[in-house]
């Protein structure tokens, strides 16, 4: 049977009735059963649909029940190939993403109705050109917009979508000129420039100021005076392609304070020497060939640290690694983050668990025997959001956890005796819906 994504993703033509009945198709109500929200699970539309909660008024619904709001379903009319103004004016209406990603143009009149479109975001990847009008109407939109063909940015239409304060995405521009930059960097939402292949210091001088994330990708390489510009930043920075640095480039980019994601950085010592001074969150993608002289001079950093790639831990590096600075000398207020180490001898463990520097987050810790256990519950404020399923032993130890925190977010498989010992413990976060079957 085909999903009903499928089914939508070939509509090519919509009249404004068609168009209508979409969009009551797609609005399922959320029913307040207690002790939880819910709905129906074999639902055709919401069975197959991504989708959230959203609180606007519901109807049509069990008369048991009450309806709360609605279940927000992603609406997909990947092959539209017209968008007339009465099929835009429905369409507005849907609760959810809204994808019309075959439009290649919209007139002035359907961008507005688009722009109060509200419940979910507003996909309009295969658009060329927008005009002063449109952009000013698409910057009114409450949630994510994306606009990831558009190759040019004018004036008139970076100071429309300026208006935006969500999510905006325009990952098809491959140069923008200072000024547009300027006006585009009032906007008040996270900001993805995908397409970016060169970035002026100038350029760079203008983004620098935007107050939401900035998401630079594409970018291989990035200038000294670029560099100079990024490094007045404060705030999320995301530099996710640039691949070499040199030493003053590196530098200067420490000078920026707050999250700073360099995944793909070829690291040496001397590239990392000069990170390591700097404030902030801090992802870099060490892996297991690097020295422990990059990582100790890594390590020196003041403030959060995802070593993205790192796959292995001996006792050398777990010291290295427990050992991480405290920012301004008081433990706590950074981390240590390694997402991609699976598994942990003891002794490793025993060693990680005293680090004090924040939170440890062993996000891709899949399997966890009763020794690795019973050194990491030590860890006050541990995080082990991969681990899928514990036996009763292992759930009896983590259950005496103190101090802090310990995640299990993505628990899925644990007995009724090791959820109940894990659930009496107020220090363990389990996931909504093992909270949901103890709370029964």
């Amino acid at each position: 049977m085909e999903s009903v994504r499928t089914q939508t993703g070939r509509i090519r033509h919509l009249d404004a009735g068609r168009a209508a009945e979409l969009v009551t198709l797609f609005a399922r109500p959320v029913l307040g059963s207690d002790p939880a929200l819910g709905y129906d699970r074999e639902d055709p539309v919401s069975k197959t649909s991504c989708g959230w909660l959203t609180l606007h008024p519901a109807a049509g619904h069990d008369a048991q029940a009450d309806a709360v709001g609605h279940y927000a379903t992603h609406l997909y009319l990947h092959e539209l190939l017209r968008l007339p103004l009465s099929v835009a004016r429905q369409l507005t209406r849907h609760r959810g993403h809204l994808y019309l990603d075959k439009l290649v143009r919209i007139t002035d009149a359907a961008a507005a109705e688009l722009g109060h479109h509200v419940g979910g975001g507003l996909s309009l990847n295969n658009l060329r050109r927008l005009s002063v009008t449109q952009a000013q109407e698409l910057g009114r939109h409450e949630h994510e917009l994306s606009l990831d063909r558009i190759r040019t940015l004018g004036l008139g239409q970076a100071r429309g979508l300026a208006r935006h304060a969500n999510q905006l995405h325009l990952g098809g521009l491959k140069k923008i000129e200072p000024r547009p930059a300027a006006a585009l960097a009032r906007h008040r939402g996270d900001l993805f420039l995908g397409g970016l292949r060169h970035l002026p210091g100038r350029v760079a001088a203008h983004l620098a100021s935007h107050r939401g994330k900035l998401h630079v990708h594409d970018l291989e390489r990035i200038g000294t005076a670029a560099a100079r510009s990024l490094a007045t930043r404060q705030g999320y920075l995301c530099l996710r392609d640039v691949h070499t640095l040199t030493p003053a480039q590196a530098r200067l980019l420490a000078r920026h304070v707050g999250v700073l994601l360099l995944s793909n950085l070829v690291i040496d010592e001397r590239i990392a020497a000069c990170l390591g001074t700097h404030e902030g969150s801090l992802l870099v993608p060490l892996d297991d060939a690097c020295s422990h002289h990059t990582l100790a001079a890594i390590l020196r950093h003041r403030g959060p640290v995802h070593l993205d790639h790192l796959k292995t831990i001996d006792v050398a590096r777990a010291r290295l690694l427990a050992g991480q600075c405290r920012a301004n000398g008081v433990g706590g207020l950074d981390g240590l983050f390694l997402p991609h180490v699976k598994r942990l001898a003891a002794p490793v463990a025993a060693i990680l668990a005293t680090h004090r520097g924040g939170g440890l987050s062993l996000g891709g810790v899949e399997l966890l025997t009763e020794a690795v256990a019973g050194e990491l519950v030590r860890h006050p404020l541990l995080e082990l959001d991969g681990l899928k399923s514990v036996t009763d032993r292992v759930a009896a130890i983590l259950a005496t956890h103190q101090g802090g925190v310990l995640s299990l977010r993505g628990l899925e498989s644990v007995s009724g005796r090791g959820l109940a010992l894990l659930w009496d413990n107020p220090d363990v976060i389990l996931p909504p819906r093992l909270a949901c079957t103890v709370s029964r």
